[in-house]
Formats: structure tokens, sequence, C-alpha cells
């Protein structure tokens, strides 16, 4: 069940658990200001219609196959997610329904024993199964995502663990962060 990690006059920062939708988490007057995918777990943001806070910058944590010949970068893809196979695929020229994706990256670490890579995100852009898909498309499946190729079984290992955002303009930052190797310690 989500649990509050900060509130203020109008909002809330919640931890959304794995499983959970997090349109439907919202306390009763609240609406998520961005959402995460059901299997995904981490920190979102809901507030009352007077929108009482900016999200600055969302930082995402994900351990996927293999291992990078550039350990930091950004992936840019046009991106056509499909709502009858709930999937998302790169395209190779814009038509209708197709939308720009792009997002940085760094490597953290290595595994060479399991070849798998700890890998830090911040979204440019926010589409559906964006991370997912884009790694995929890379032969870089997220672990345990079956749906875009991974061989390995365990809970998708992708958390939103760090949301900063302020109150409005010439108000002070906040970071709400969580501990990512907790969520992604089954892989």
């Amino acid at each position: 069940m989500s649990r509050v990690l900060s509130e203020g006059e109008g909002y809330q920062i919640l931890y959304k658990e794995r499983g959970e939708d997090s349109e439907k988490i919202a306390p009763s007057g609240l609406s998520a200001l961005s959402r995460l995918d059901v299997p995904v777990p981490g920190v979102i943001a809901v507030a009352d219609s007077g929108k009482r806070i900016r999200i600055l910058d969302k930082k995402y944590y994900l351990v996927c196959q293999g291992g990078f010949e550039i350990t930091e970068g950004t992936m840019e893809d046009l991106l056509f997610h499909d709502s009858r196979t709930n999937r998302t695929f790169p395209v190779k020229r814009m038509r209708k329904g197709v939308k720009e994706a792009r997002l940085s990256y760094r490597v953290l670490s290595y595994n060479e024993e399991k070849d798998i890579s700890f890998v830090s995100v911040t979204l440019d852009t926010g589409r559906t199964h964006q991370i997912r898909t884009q790694f995929a498309s890379r032969k870089h499946p997220l672990a345990g995502d079956g749906k875009y190729g991974s061989r390995i079984k365990c809970p998708i290992a992708l958390v939103m663990a760090e949301l900063t955002y302020d109150e409005g303009e010439g108000t002070e930052k906040k970071t709400v962060k969580i501990d990512p190797e907790t969520e992604l310690s089954s892989v």
C-alpha cells in the first residue's frame, strides 16, 4: 500500500508499491501528476486541482542485461504505443500516434559475472513504456521485463527513486529519495 513520503498544502509525495495503479492511489481530492507502470515502484506526486507543485526532475534506476560500450549518453527515438497490445515500439518516421522520446543515462556499475548493468536514467520526455522500450531496442532489456525481451526471471528491475520539485517560481527546491537498491535487490 502506498505511503506518504512528504506533503504540503494541496499535495503529497507518495511511495507507490509495485503492482499499484498510479492513478488509483491518490487520496480523495488529489490526482497523480505523473504515472508509473503498474509493475514499477517509486516516488510519485499527487496534488489538488490547483497543482501546487512543479515537478522539476525525476531520476530512475534500473538493472538491464548486458554491458555498455558508452557508459553515459542520451537515447533519442520516435516511439509508437499500440494500445491494443499495450506495447511501445521504436519507429523510423513520424506519423499519427508517434511521439519523440529522449532520455539521458549513466551506467553506475557492471556485473560481468551476471552480465547486467546498474543504470541511472533521467527522462526528458515521459512516454508510455519509454525506458523499457528504449533500452530493449538497444539489446539491453530491463531485468524481469519479459514483455520487452528479458530472459532474467524477477520483478521488472526499474524504480523511480528521486523526485525534485518546488511549490512555484522562486520557492525552494525539494528532493524526495528512496533507496533504489532496496527495490532492485532481487536481480
